[in-house]
């Protein structure tokens, strides 16, 4: 039986189709109850703040060049671990983001 870590599951993951990933992030989500933690300890302002929060314009940059020259299939092997280290992070301020959208959410109901 092949076994698959995280990152090489969510490098394969990122190779599929959109309409493939889509499908596969609903069945993800459809399986984990709640869909997201809540951020505890946390203001109301500092949650505005990570709700708002974006990654730093420099690797947003850089990103959009990696994933530019992936498209192109002219990506070398150092230049796909950085664009993968680059997607982690993006991915992690992105959940970071819903978290705080979403305790925000539900501290106004």
């Amino acid at each position: 039986m092949l076994t698959l870590d995280f990152q090489q599951v969510l490098v394969a993951a990122r190779q599929l189709p959109k309409p493939s990933q889509r499908k596969l992030v609903s069945a993800l989500l459809k399986e984990s109850e709640p869909a997201l933690e809540l951020l505890s300890g946390v203001s109301a302002e500092e949650l505005r703040a990570l709700a708002e929060s974006m990654l730093a314009s420099r690797h947003e940059k850089r990103l959009k060049q990696l994933l530019r020259l992936n498209r192109q299939k002219k990506l070398a092997k150092a230049l796909k671990i950085e664009l993968d280290v680059l997607l982690e992070e993006s991915d992690r301020v992105a959940l970071l983001k819903a978290k705080a959208m979403y305790t925000l959410k539900l501290r106004a109901a």
